[in-house]
């Protein structure tokens, strides 16, 4: 009987709930309910209410809240749907802070209300960032060079007409220069589930990393620009569900490279060419189910992504990746983690220009940040315990709703990473290529607000060097 359960079953609930003193932000894994009575006791939701927000369309918050007006849920359901409105909102990356908790039970029902703290959606930023993989590249191998910073004016537009849509600027000189216009609206629907973008970009560089030696880019450098680079490319996107999502991107690209660097490297786009024009189609899905995106710790997580270059005289590629991460809470602030990914490019006969895999962007195994490994296919495995050892908020003094307190949480870890990559046009001393690879390390994380993760990392590899990484999510 869902909305005339017995009086004594809901009090019994209640007086359950408020001395174990739930909230919906953080609740701790509940042992100590009497699981049978929450099970039993059932409420009418009489009334869903948003808090705190100014910019947000409500319909863009409501979409991510899991309760229905006047619908009925046992108690149990309850605490599990606030638990999960709070985590899909905060995955949003639109607020720095979400709280969701029931209030006025009166009557067998209760009113369900959202609170939303928004971030700032507008960034008009001055941009200075080295172009190098990782900062440890540019510290120790370019010892700090200004020569390979960007530098310029970045607009960032978060959630401009409330929809959390993006409309992103980059005005960019230094090593780099580059002009991107780029647009993204995630909800063109009333539905709320197909979504749009494009996005245009030319960029030109005086340097050119034409080779791989030794695990390690090799460039070449002039006065004049070697590289040069037009896209433009169009995204559809289509999300059901809140956890479930996919994106298709079609886009036509135009490189350019000087003739030194085809002679340098006449393997470069292949047969010695100095331009290459193609078009290109990206597939990728996506299966979040975990508790925060940016640093989860309890879930899964599925990618699978599929681009094809060409086919024309200059470009054919069939690349497939495909990544599963399973994370686990453990007693006493424990949690493990494990993500398996692995790479196929085909055919295996590539140019130079499809050949990057490991070390680049965000597959990489850690110890391993100074070499890069190119191939046609490979495969990983990265292990990874922590704890969390600290969290706290620090007090700004600001007389602000939203950033009177700054929140930190810090964990300690140590993991281990493994991995194989295959090429079959292996250059001479590239030894980490064709082998079996591994690494591990210790190391602390750091979060703090707008999703930023610090990552300091003490790693060694088989190699049997060892050095401190300083990696950054922003």
């Amino acid at each position: 009987m869902k909305t005339g359960t017995c009086t004594y079953g809901i009090t019994l609930a209640l007086c359950c709930l408020l001395s174990m003193g739930v909230a919906a932000q953080d609740q701790p894994e509940v042992q100590t309910y009497d699981k049978q009575v929450l099970e039993n006791a059932w409420v009418r939701v009489r009334d869903v209410r948003v808090t705190g927000e100014h910019t947000t369309r409500k319909y863009i918050i409501n979409r991510e809240i899991q309760f229905q007006k006047g619908a009925s849920y046992n108690m149990n359901d309850v605490l599990a749907r606030l638990k999960t409105t709070k985590e899909n909102l905060m995955n949003t990356a639109l607020f720095v802070d979400v709280s969701a908790d029931f209030t006025n039970w009166f009557n067998d029902s209760v009113d369900i209300v959202v609170d939303v703290k928004e971030r700032w959606y507008f960034f008009p930023l001055p941009y200075f960032k080295p172009v190098d993989r990782n900062w440890n590249v540019w510290i120790n191998q370019y010892k700090v060079s200004l020569d390979r910073v960007n530098y310029g004016l970045k607009f960032l537009g978060n959630n401009i007409t409330g929809r959390n849509d993006r409309l992103n600027l980059w005005l960019i000189a230094g090593y780099t220069r580059q002009v991107t216009l780029s647009y993204y609206d995630p909800y063109i629907d009333k539905g709320l589930k197909h979504g749009l973008g494009f996005d245009f970009t030319f960029s030109q560089n005086r340097e050119i990393n034409y080779t791989t030696r030794n695990n390690r880019q090799a460039f070449f450098k002039e006065d004049k620009y070697v590289r040069q680079k037009l896209s433009f490319s169009l995204t559809y996107s289509y999300r059901k569900g809140s956890k479930e999502r996919h994106f298709a991107r079609l886009g036509w690209n135009v490189e350019q490279i000087a003739d030194t660097v085809a002679k340098l490297n006449p393997k470069y786009f292949g047969a010695g060419a100095t331009q290459a024009s193609f078009p290109e189609l990206f597939y990728q899905y996506q299966n979040l189910d975990v508790n925060y995106i940016p640093y989860p710790l309890k879930g899964s997580t599925f990618e699978f992504s599929f681009l094809k270059r060409g086919p024309t005289k200059d470009m054919d590629l069939w690349y497939f990746n495909a990544r599963y991460a399973k994370y686990w809470k453990l007693p006493k602030k424990f949690y493990f983690n494990v993500q398996l990914e692995g790479s196929l490019k085909l055919p295996f006969d590539q140019p130079f220009y499809n050949q990057q895999l490991y070390g680049y962007g965000d597959t990489y195994l850690r110890g391993l940040e100074y070499y890069v490994i190119d191939g046609v296919m490979g495969a990983s495995v990265r292990n990874t315990i922590r704890r969390e050892v600290l969290s706290f908020n620090w007090n700004t003094g600001l007389k602000s709703r939203i950033y009177n307190k700054i929140p930190f949480k810090i964990y300690l870890k140590a993991y281990g990473d493994m991995g194989y990559v295959y090429n079959k046009q292996n250059l001479t001393g590239n030894m980490l290529t064709n082998k079996f690879l591994y690494t591990g390390g210790v190391g602390v994380d750091i979060l703090t607000i707008y999703d930023m993760v610090v990552r300091l990392e003490y790693s060694w590899n088989q190699l049997g060097e060892h050095a401190l990484f300083y990696h950054l999510r922003d």
